[in-house]
């Protein structure tokens, strides 16, 4: 069952019915790596570049019309999930992503045929190259897909991240009268309050907010119309305006053409900052994650000076065990987002002369990051976070048997005098307030 069609190698049978054609026939043969295809949102992204891409070439008028509708068309239903079944190629693949570009004009040119009475594998009147891609080169597609990708996923980060803000902040208020012992390395240092410590948390994220949001602002540069180097070859000398025209208003997002298309097509590094504010972000909310875990070791022989919510049973040995599990599972995410970081790095590296061809693995790290610290975000806040209880107990005992009040000596009496002073209470097990 299936049909034969012929490309610039030779022949290749395609399974009968699938919209896809010969060169994605042959690259599902070749790349059988990981299993991993692309996401979700990177598809409904390269729908809308080659959706854009046919509107621009219609009121261009170098596709007639009636074609260019016929492929708006088969793009809408491309975007909208209706053929996820025939876009099942590795994310590791050729370089530039070129499978993927050819995938969906391939898809999309037999759809459009079909609505224009042709048939699959025909490619008349309509062609996978001549016509769905015209104007275009996956060399300026795939990273003008991925950066719109990045964007729609960093829509419900950012959402998920003022949530996180916002729960820590109200935390910060419930303990803002507990005094407790501030500690530096690890020691008692001064006085401060639980609410101080929330807020510095509170702090952590909404500074990451701000990063983001900066970050994101250098992707809304498109490099589209650029094709294969830069220059804009094949492509109608307003093409690359009008592409981001239709973009900006399909997407809500207020797109710009590149200023140096060469610059976004020869170089990634504008993913690699945007890995680079994911990664600080991953490393606050570690840092949190790591104190909410000091804070409450014990229960009996740790410090215990809040309660964690019991979120499930600790071990499969000790019986009434109960571990930090949320905030284990956000260092594991940290660690995660650490490693995507370094590959996009490496990726970055790979750029030779006029290309770099690594933007299927900078998409799939890039997007992966984004996804997995939305949904940690998520855990953290709903089941750790807000229903995070002060062991008041504790705090005031720790409090009131330390020496983190001496510091407030030292204008009254001097260093020396409240170092011999610190020494003596340490010595004798006297409190310094009785002392």
């Amino acid at each position: 069952m299936t049909r034969l069609e012929q490309d610039s190698t030779g022949q290749v049978r395609v399974p009968k019915n699938v919209y896809y054609g010969a060169f994605t026939t042959r690259a599902l043969e070749n790349f059988q790596i990981s299993g991993m295809g692309a996401p979700e949102l990177f598809i409904t992204a390269l729908g809308l570049v080659k959706k854009a891409s046919a509107m621009a070439n219609m009121e261009l008028k170098t596709i007639p019309q009636k074609h260019a509708k016929a492929i708006i068309k088969a793009a809408d239903e491309f975007l909208n999930g209706e053929y996820d079944d025939q876009f099942t190629l590795d994310v590791y693949q050729a370089g530039a992503g070129t499978p993927f570009n050819m995938n969906a004009n391939e898809i999309i040119a037999n759809r459009a045929n079909d609505l224009l009475g042709g048939k699959k594998g025909k490619y008349d009147p309509i062609h996978p190259n001549n016509q769905v891609n015209m104007g275009q080169s996956s060399n300026d597609v795939i990273p003008t897909a991925t950066r719109i990708a990045a964007l729609f996923s960093l829509d419900a980060l950012l959402i998920e991240a003022q949530k996180l803000e916002k729960a820590l902040n109200r935390k910060a208020k419930e303990f803002g009268k507990i005094k407790k012992v501030g500690r530096t390395h690890l020691q008692d240092a001064v006085p401060i309050t639980l609410g101080r410590e929330f807020a510095a948390y509170c702090a952590y994220v909404k500074r990451n907010i701000k990063r983001i949001e900066a970050s994101a602002e250098e992707l809304k540069e498109l490099g589209i119309g650029g094709t294969a180097v830069g220059t804009g070859i094949n492509a109608h000398p307003k093409f690359a305006k009008t592409v981001i025209k239709h973009l900006s208003k399909m997407c809500g997002v207020r797109f710009k053409e590149a200023a140096n298309k060469f610059e976004l097509i020869s170089s990634h590094t504008a993913f690699l900052q945007m890995a680079g504010t994911l990664k600080s972000l991953a490393t606050d909310l570690n840092k949190i994650a790591n104190d909410l875990k000091l804070l409450n070791s014990g229960p009996k022989a740790g410090l215990g000076e809040i309660l964690l919510p019991e979120v499930q049973p600790g071990s499969s040995i000790m019986p009434g065990k109960v571990n930090p599990s949320i905030p284990e599972c956000v260092t594991m995410i940290y660690a995660q987002v650490v490693g995507n970081e370094s590959a996009i790095e490496a990726a970055c590296n790979e750029g030779h002369l006029e290309l770099n061809t690594m933007c299927p693995v900078i998409m799939h790290n890039l997007l992966f990051s984004i996804g997995i610290l939305t949904n940690g975000m998520n855990m953290f806040r709903e089941k750790c976070i807000k229903d995070i209880k002060a062991n008041k107990e504790n705090i005031k005992k720790y409090y009131e048997e330390s020496l983190c009040e001496a510091t407030a000596l030292v204008p009254k009496i001097g260093y020396e005098k409240t170092a011999k002073l610190v020494k003596e209470a340490l010595r004798n097990g006297t409190k310094l307030k009785e002392l």
